[in-house]
């Protein structure tokens, strides 16, 4: 009997939309398709599954079993004693019992550990009590997250019977480097599965309203969430406009609906809250240009969906990105302000740089697209064949 994880693929309440849920659903679905359903799935009874996974399950006698906590997942695999169980969000799951079960985890980054704090997060803290937490966090308890984390995967990595699967060779690395005693052969590199958009996506009778122009706007997305480093790629645009006052090209910003203080009243950026994926890829295809300003990433779909679309990139130099864009972005330092600015001078004003990279990106998305079928069918038959 093999059991998946189904609350990978479910909305947290950090965010309504995430990596790892999409990698998630990416591999339900390609088991499916590849002719594996022979299959129960464990989810959530808290938090909503999506009715296309519901629709799947059913057409597909694919017996659904809902829980409460991750303690009650833990006693039902152990009273189950399945052969296999998937996760491809497996982080709070140390208490797995494996005696009976092989676990067989997706590691998509130790974000927590390379990157636990950065000064932008005082940008997106608000209130008193929030920011003398923050305060002490970065004082007193230093590295009290390093460790937590450090910890927390320790008893994770070292459990026995599990096959450890990671989206990147930099997360390989990352895992081995912090946790020696693992044999590089026992963590298999296999790169995520990047959702790419239909070739023609539709906006939102709801966002049509703003009549946003084709190649009309720079776009940033997951702007609530400090990690992305929003906040600095905006520092760097509200100085770029003031030295471009007749710059028509506007700045759409996903995931947050309410400017920065700094940003009140300024006409040349668009916020807006999360959006439906098709909204989202219409923006991704008509930008002029996609920002990616992100501190840590153990692998990152952004760029690539842009590139889908001939969108030319700028993006943060940092972890897993370099590996997964190659040389079809323009780099910065996601840490300098001037720096960001530099190289939105650079696509703003270079027609040559920005053609190239349109050209290059779209190429290599292609081939991405490509390799990656290969390598999740290879992962797919990994764990239903193992």
């Amino acid at each position: 009997m093999i059991i998946m994880d189904l609350m990978a693929t479910q909305a947290t309440k950090d965010a309504k939309f995430h990596g790892g849920g999409e990698y998630a659903k990416e591999i339900f679905f390609r088991a499916i398709s590849n002719g594996f359903v022979n299959f129960q799935c464990v989810y959530n009874s808290n938090y909503e599954l999506e009715g296309n996974i519901l629709k799947a399950c059913n057409e597909n006698n694919i017996y659904l079993h809902a829980v409460e906590s991750v303690e009650q997942l833990c006693n039902y695999i152990k009273d189950l004693k399945p052969k296999i169980f998937y996760s491809a969000m497996p982080y709070e799951l140390y208490n797995i019992p494996t005696e009976d079960t092989h676990f067989i985890m997706t590691v998509h980054g130790l974000r927590e550990i390379e990157c636990p704090y950065d000064d932008v997060q005082w940008k997106y803290t608000f209130g008193l009590i929030p920011k003398i937490k923050l305060l002490i966090k970065r004082t007193i308890f230093k590295n009290h997250t390093q460790k937590k984390y450090l910890s927390l995967f320790e008893r994770l990595l070292t459990k026995k019977n599990i096959s450890i699967v990671t989206v990147s060779e930099h997360t390989k690395y990352s895992i081995l480097s912090n946790f020696s005693h693992l044999k590089p052969e026992f963590v298999h590199v296999y790169p995520a599965p990047c959702p790419f958009g239909d070739e023609e996506p539709e906006l939102s009778s709801e966002l049509k309203t703003l009549s946003l122009k084709n190649n009309g706007f720079f776009l940033l997305v997951s702007a609530n969430r400090w990690m992305k480093n929003n906040h600095r790629a905006l520092m760097a645009l509200s100085n770029f406009y003031k030295k471009n006052r007749e710059c028509g090209i506007k700045t759409v910003v996903t995931g947050l609906k309410k400017p920065p203080s700094f940003l009140e009243g300024n006409s040349n950026f668009i916020f807006m809250d999360y959006i439906d994926t098709s909204s989202l890829n219409w923006l991704y295809k008509n930008a002029y240009s996609f920002i990616y300003p992100s501190l840590n990433e153990g692998y990152g779909y952004p760029p690539l969906q842009a590139m889908r679309y001939g969108t030319p990139v700028l993006a943060s130099s940092v972890s897993s990105i370099p590996e997964v864009c190659k040389d079809n972005v323009l780099y910065f330092d996601p840490k300098n302000v001037m720096e960001i600015e530099n190289r939105i001078f650079r696509i703003h004003l270079d027609s040559e740089c920005h053609n190239s990279l349109s050209l290059k990106g779209i190429k290599h998305s292609l081939y991405v697209k490509d390799h990656q079928e290969i390598e999740m069918k290879s992962l797919i038959e990994m764990i239903f064949n193992y």
